[in-house]
């Protein structure tokens, strides 16, 4: 018997949370999956609900997906969900797309949003050779330190050539077109509308981190209205994973502003 193929886009559960209480939705990054939301979903407050989108950027997908805009994808998730959260909490890839949805207003981003080391060219940076071998090689550094990150203390046991091999076995089953639809969207992501966001916004963004630069990531900050940024020199391109604590408490101070202000204007969730 054939199995069925998993649907292009799914909702999982981190956190039944309690009626009434302030959703968090989480957008997962390119070869990555919902699972690793738990650990920030876990510095929560227990009280509140959260789900995260699984969706078709997920490891091992053939790319089919790439046939329609990945904003078509995240929308998808969002309308799964049933109804705008008090935040979205977007990932590199996932936090690229989700400011697709931002510029255009669309309200199934719900009511603030927290845009986790995204991908983003400033206008002025131009589209080189250079530029395509210095993201090429970040991104292949990006997959080998998701590797490590995702085993986490377990990664230290082992033996350094073991956990080397473990890394180029990932970049090798990644592939191109990882890299391709990674590009893709940091090319683009200089030509979209930032002035029209009209929500509350936080950029996190780490000195570690090879992907988006300190100065991107202020660049990208600024020039959405009202978003406020947050560099930590510790963080890289995960720090989700190896940092859940404290940016727990930062993503906690943003919903529960936007919470408040939705009751406020009679919104409650």
């Amino acid at each position: 018997m054939t199995g069925r193929a998993s649907p292009p886009v799914g909702v999982r559960t981190l956190a039944e949370g309690e009626p009434g209480a302030p959703l968090v939705v989480f957008a997962h990054g390119l070869e990555d999956s919902w699972t690793s939301w738990r650990p920030l979903a876990a510095a929560l407050d227990p009280r509140w609900r959260a789900l995260a989108l699984d969706l078709p950027w997920r490891p091992g997908n053939d790319y089919g997906w790439r046939g329609r805009p990945a904003r078509h994808w995240l929308g998808l998730g969002l309308d799964l969900v049933g109804e705008p959260p008090a935040a979205l909490v977007a990932h590199s890839f996932g936090a690229s797309t989700a400011l697709e949805l931002m510029c255009a207003r669309d309200r199934r981003v719900g009511a603030a949003a927290v845009l986790m080391c995204p991908l983003y060219r400033m206008p002025s940076q131009p589209v080189s050779r250079h530029a395509f071998e210095r993201a090429r090689a970040a991104f292949v550094q990006h997959v080998r330190d998701g590797v490590r990150a995702k085993m986490g203390d377990r990664a230290d046991a082992l033996d350094p050539e073991v956990l080397a091999a473990m890394m180029d076995r990932a970049v090798d089953r990644v592939g191109p077109l990882a890299f391709l639809a990674v590009f893709e969207r940091f090319v683009e992501s200089a030509a979209l509308g930032l002035g029209d966001i009209s929500l509350p916004a936080l950029v996190l963004a780490g000195g570690a981190d090879p992907t988006l630069s300190e100065r991107a990531a202020a660049a990208l900050a600024a020039a959405i209205p009202g978003a406020d940024l947050h560099i930590d020199p510790d963080y890289d391109h995960f720090c989700h994973l190896r940092n859940a604590q404290r940016i727990g408490g930062l993503v906690g101070d943003l919903v529960g502003s936007a919470h408040a202000q939705d009751r406020t204007a009679g919104r409650p969730r």
